[in-house]
């Protein structure tokens, strides 16, 4: 560190040099040091300390990689307002320069919109988002603090190590004197559990109230949760279960349509088959389940064509025997038999199918779930959306839709009908890995094991690197400009400046291809722009440097 002697009897020539080296002992080692101590981060704002009764506070806030001291005034709140003053001053050869900066930080109550010009440059800040800078006082209470948890804590250490050795010795006791684990000695005297009772594999001596218990590996009497779950779901399953005594592959006689009766199937192996009763002597049905017979029968209907005959024909051929109920026309007369029937319309049932045979199975409701969807794939990908694609599930009653998830089963995405075999998934983050999932379900609600796919979004396009332009003719005005077809899409430009070669500063944020600047005599400006497309931001530009003249 620099130390200055101002001591001399004639004075000091406080010169430029001698200036420089008083701030780089305060800025370079004095400041640097306390950063050091204080565990100051690049990467972090802190608060040293906030401004109460009457004096200013500190913080460390890193602006352009750089971390700088502001000193704080106001009443205290949640938010900060810094302001970054430049200051110039006329030297000798006539030029306006920086002679120094100003840094200056207040609380306000809203945080506002930052502002930057060629004097000044206004930012604002959220105190909650800084670390807090503990002092001496501070740590030094924490670590009494936590000296007194100690203290209280190994006394409670003790306590329990006291305690730990009496249990062990009263563990000691009582397996030498009461219950062995390897059966050498018997319990003596009474077991007293109040109003519980102890059963051990006994089910008979047990109430409804009571729990199943057992003996585990380690010799632990436990409750056998899992044998009583078993045992309660298959009652309810018998519960549930019409009382029947028809056995398992039964076979009977139906005879009708379907539906048929829960528990009841067709028998397929005599689908298309007619119950007939065995007859020994005919041929074609004295064997059983025989292939080659069949019965062939003809129906024939005699047709009476029309006819004419008289009137003694008609009575003689009806049996009568007396002539008492002649025509009263006359034995002449002829009788005539009218239309045969032949050509008339007559009705025709619509074929249906009649089941003859049905077999008890015994199955009163679905529960096999369906088969996974296969060959499930992800294709037109892009940056946030991507289309899922599967092959159809079968089941033994009917797949009745689909289940869509992402991230391996935690997020439904969409519940599909029984036809669907394809999903567009949306709203999904560029250039990021996902997983999703696809299963079957049917009526009975039950689910197929999933198909699985993994598939990764494509990444946003770089934005591409403007070019600058620009034209000065002397004076105090300058064109900037730069072309507008680059990328399509929601684009910003950002433009940014430094001043005779200090930090970039960021000039102006907009749509504008184009950019007007006032210029100084003697100041070199250097000029650079940028892409900004949705967040993502371009390499810089060229750089256009030029120095303001009078004309």
């Amino acid at each position: 560190m620099k130390q200055v002697n101002f001591s001399h009897p004639g004075g000091f020539p406080l010169e430029q040099e001698t200036l420089e080296r008083l701030q780089t002992a305060y800025r370079s080692e004095l400041y640097e040091a306390i950063k050091r101590h204080l565990s100051i981060l690049p990467d972090k704002n802190y608060i040293i300390a906030h401004a109460q009764n009457g004096k200013q506070g500190w913080a460390v806030i890193h602006q352009d990689g750089e971390g700088i001291l502001y000193p704080i005034i106001g009443a205290i709140t949640n938010f900060l307002k810094t302001t970054r003053t430049i200051t110039n001053l006329i030297y000798g050869d006539g030029t306006s320069q920086t002679a120094y900066t100003d840094y200056q930080a207040e609380y306000v109550s809203t945080i506002g919109t930052p502002s930057t010009n060629d004097k000044e440059t206004i930012n604002y800040y959220d105190l909650n988002t800084f670390e807090a800078v503990k002092s001496m006082q501070a740590i030094d209470q924490i670590l009494k603090s936590i000296n007194l948890k100690i203290d209280n804590n190994t006394a409670d250490i003790f306590a329990i190590e006291g305690d730990i050795n009496q249990a062990k010795s009263d563990i000691n006791y009582i397996y030498d004197s009461y219950l062995p684990l390897n059966g050498s000695k018997a319990m003596q005297g009474d077991l007293n559990l109040g109003t519980h009772q102890l059963y051990l594999n006994n089910l008979n001596l047990g109430s409804s109230s009571d729990y199943l218990l057992a003996v585990n590996n380690q010799n632990q009497v436990v409750k056998n949760s899992t044998l009583l779950s078993s045992l309660i779901d298959r009652i309810e399953t018998l519960e549930k279960r019409p009382a029947t005594a028809v056995p398992i592959g039964m076979i009977a006689l139906w005879g009708k349509p379907a539906p048929f009766p829960e528990g009841w199937e067709e028998y397929v192996p005599l689908r298309g088959r007619m119950p007939i009763g065995l007859d020994t002597n005919d041929s074609t049905f004295n064997t059983l389940l025989n292939y080659g017979g069949n019965k062939q029968k003809t129906l024939t209907i005699n047709e009476i064509p029309p006819h004419t005959h008289s009137y003694d024909k008609a009575i003689s051929g009806r049996g009568y025997q007396t002539r008492s109920d002649d025509n009263p026309l006359g034995s002449n007369v002829s009788e005539t038999s009218g239309s045969t029937g032949g050509g008339l319309p007559f009705s025709l049932m619509n074929p249906y199918r009649v089941v003859h045979f049905i077999e008890y199975t015994g199955n009163l409701s679905d529960t096999q779930k369906p088969t996974s969807p296969t060959s499930l794939t992800a294709s037109n990908i892009g940056t946030t959306t991507l289309t899922l694609n599967w092959n159809a599930s079968t089941d033994n009653v009917g797949v009745t839709g689909y289940l869509i998830y992402k991230d391996n089963g935690n997020t439904l995405l969409a519940e599909l009908g029984k036809d669907s075999l394809t999903y567009n998934v949306t709203g999904l983050s560029p250039n990021t890995a996902y997983s999703f999932q696809v299963k079957a379900k049917d009526a009975a609600d039950n689910i197929s094991d999933p198909a699985s796919t993994n598939a990764t979004t494509s990444p946003v396009p770089t934005p591409t690197v403007p070019t600058l332009q620009y034209a000065y003719y002397g004076g105090e005005t300058m064109t900037l400009q730069w072309p507008n077809y680059i990328d399509s899409g929601a684009i910003t430009y950002e433009l940014f400046r430094s001043i005779n070669g200090g930090t970039p500063m960021l000039l102006q944020r907009s749509t504008d291809t184009f950019f007007y600047d006032k210029l100084s005599n003697g100041v070199t400006y250097s000029y650079q722009i940028r892409i900004n497309h949705n967040e993502y931001v371009s390499g810089y530009s060229n750089t256009v440097t030029v120095t303001g003249r009078s004309s």
